[in-house]
């Protein structure tokens, strides 16, 4: 059987623009990425990590790191659309958004890039 932790995290965006993310409950365990989805993968290795330390310290978990054998768990996460790249398709004879067909052409052009490094 799993064991799942639930790790209340706190999430913000610093000055420099970089995305904090934070375990407040986990000492020290704090992540500063550019993305929030580069943040959130990263605090999540953090936070293993830290769990592993302590469990093969015989340290306890702070009391706001849940232990769950089962799923489903609840979460809420963040999306910041800016930092994620995707395109819809709009119906015939809809416009599509400049952002839209810009990212579409950015797309081409790196899937274009990606065929010519591979000599595809």
């Amino acid at each position: 059987m799993n064991t799942y932790y639930q790790v209340p995290l706190e999430i913000s965006k610093q000055e420099d623009g970089l995305w904090r993310v934070e375990a407040p409950s986990l000492q020290g365990c704090f992540v500063d990425e550019p993305t929030l989805a580069e943040a959130l993968y990263q605090i999540h290795e953090v936070i293993a990590m830290l769990i592993d330390i302590l469990q093969e310290e015989g340290r306890p978990l702070p009391p706001e790191v849940q232990v769950r054998e089962t799923l489903p768990l609840l979460a809420t996460i963040p999306v910041a659309l800016e930092e994620i790249e995707f395109c819809r398709v709009a119906p015939e004879g809809k416009h599509v958004p400049a952002s839209a067909a810009a990212l579409a052409k950015k797309q081409q052009s790196r899937a274009q890039s990606a065929r010519r490094k591979h000599g595809v």
